[in-house]
């Protein structure tokens, strides 16, 4: 707890009245000292409390502004003007400039030593070291207690009365909790912080003071490879010292729990893809599985796809997906998932991708073909019904396969000769038309997307209308290559 002008004034045993400046009495005071040069400047400097007689204060008005106006530049507090002693009777000058100047002097009675002055400033620095020695305290016990199982939001609300503040750890891009619950930013506290952003390429500093319509914020990086933000907000805001603690703290927290979030998702990469190979016995399978998603239950368990080639920078929005109820695998541009049936809504909203899901598991041993259900429910969604469930088949599609069976059917037809031609000759014509029909048969994007030259995409696109006997300035031809496509990935041997 800093001590402030208003603090000295109001101290009973210091007998000290206002004269001037009464907007200043908020300055933080550092230290007094007695000073009774000409120019106190030369001595005393910023957060210090000027305590005088008055020997030093000029009789002239002119000159009494200007003493006054070099206290104020070079930072001083305040002043502290002992009463009926050296001083001039006539002080209008030196009160009306510090007025404009939003300096404060007091006026202290005759018989209040200096010296008295200065230990009350002493024994409130005492006070505001032992309060600043228990909070760090405090904020080890808890940063302990996390260790032993504290969760993340339990952590932030202990630290939270160890401080008295309000924490709030972000994403530092988004500013998003960086954990589902912690208390989102305030609105007042988010435009402060978007105003103090410096354009791209600038230097950024650690540390940034925020103006709020009442009072301010603290905002400062913490120390991890995620790219985090702690915001601080409350009336009386951590010193640096203080501040750099708990963001040691914090910033071992996420580290620890974005390990395990890494970890878990390793895990489950590896359980999914034994399950998809059908690497495990039924025994091992269940196993395994009950000791990542301990209450999921089979009956009403499915597996869940996303496609698309903007997934694999969704790894971190994946990673704080992952809990005791989900399992994720990237694999390529798919993202699949093992869950239990109603989160696709979450999930769809939290990742901004359109899911498709497979019917329900019921044994593990289904996986292989769970996937091709969730495969062929994939290739149904579109802008106005994002989510699509293989069970829902016979809606507003019917231009596309419902079963896996007519899926392979119908790309074995279209394409096979083309998957034909890419396994004999290590091409990649199907990866070509993919891409090109996606981007619209835009020859520049998709050249761009794809990493090739335009000249390279003419010559494929012209071998694949050879192999497959379909025009791509033909809309019909196009209208099949592109269901066709959609069937591509129930094929395992085409994935």
């Amino acid at each position: 707890m800093s001590l402030h002008v208003r603090d000295l004034i109001a101290l009973p045993e210091l007998r000290s009245r206002l004269l001037s400046g009464a907007a200043g009495l908020g300055r933080e005071v550092r230290w007094a000292h007695v000073c009774e040069l000409p120019d106190p400047t030369e001595w005393l400097g910023e957060g210090d409390v000027l305590m005088t007689t008055g020997l030093g204060v000029p009789a002239d008005p002119q000159q009494q502004r200007e003493y006054v106006q070099r206290l104020a530049e070079a930072g001083l507090a305040g002043m502290m003007l002992g009463e009926h002693m050296q001083a001039p009777a006539n002080l209008d000058a030196l009160a009306e400039r510090a007025e404009q100047l939003n300096f404060p002097i007091a006026l202290t009675e005759y018989g209040v030593p200096f010296a008295a002055v200065t230990r009350s400033i002493i024994d409130a620095n005492q006070k505001e070291e032992y309060q600043r020695r228990n909070a760090l305290v405090r904020v080890y016990e808890s940063a302990r207690l996390s260790i032993s199982g504290l969760s993340l939001a339990a952590l932030v609300q202990r630290l939270e009365a160890d401080i008295q503040c309000r924490l709030h750890v972000l994403m530092l891009e988004t500013l998003e909790p960086w954990a589902e619950d912690i208390a989102p930013l305030p609105e007042t506290v988010r435009t402060a912080l978007l105003a103090s952003r410096r354009k791209p390429g600038e230097q950024q500093p650690m540390l940034r003071r925020l103006a709020l319509p009442e009072g301010e914020a603290l905002s400062i990086e913490l120390h991890t490879e995620q790219n985090c933000l702690l915001v601080v907000t409350g009336e009386r805001l951590p010193d640096y010292g203080l501040l750099h603690h708990l963001t040691a703290v914090l910033g071992l927290e996420i580290q620890r729990r974005q390990a395990e979030r890494e970890r878990r998702l390793r895990l489950g990469s590896e359980l999914l893809d034994d399950l998809l190979q059908q690497r495990l016995s039924a025994e091992q399978a269940n196993q395994r599985l009950h000791s990542q998603l301990p209450s999921l239950d089979l009956e009403s368990a499915v597996i869940t796809v996303a496609r698309g080639p903007g997934l694999r920078g969704k790894t971190e929005v994946l990673l704080r997906l992952l809990d005791d109820s989900v399992l994720g695998r990237i694999q390529g541009d798919e993202l699949i998932l093992l869950h239990a049936d109603g989160l696709q809504p979450l999930l769809g909203e939290q990742l901004d991708t359109n899911l498709g899901s497979s019917a329900p598991l019921h044994t593990l041993q289904r996986s292989p073909e769970a996937l091709r259900e969730a495969l062929l429910a994939t290739a149904h969604t579109h802008a106005q019904r994002r989510i699509c469930r293989y069970v829902e088949l016979e809606t507003d599609t019917p231009w596309l396969p419902r079963t896996p069976d007519e899926a392979a059917r119908a790309f074995r037809v279209v394409l096979g000769a083309i998957h034909g031609y890419d396994q004999s000759q290590g091409t990649t014509l199907l990866q070509t038309l993919q891409v090109f029909l996606e981007e619209n048969r835009s020859w520049l994007q998709a050249a761009k997307r794809l990493h090739v030259h335009k000249q390279t995409l003419v010559y494929r696109i012209r071998r694949i209308e050879e192999i497959s006997g379909r025009s791509l300035d033909n809309t019909a031809d196009v209208a099949t290559l592109w269901f066709a496509l959609q069937s591509r990935w129930v094929v395992p041997e085409a994935i």
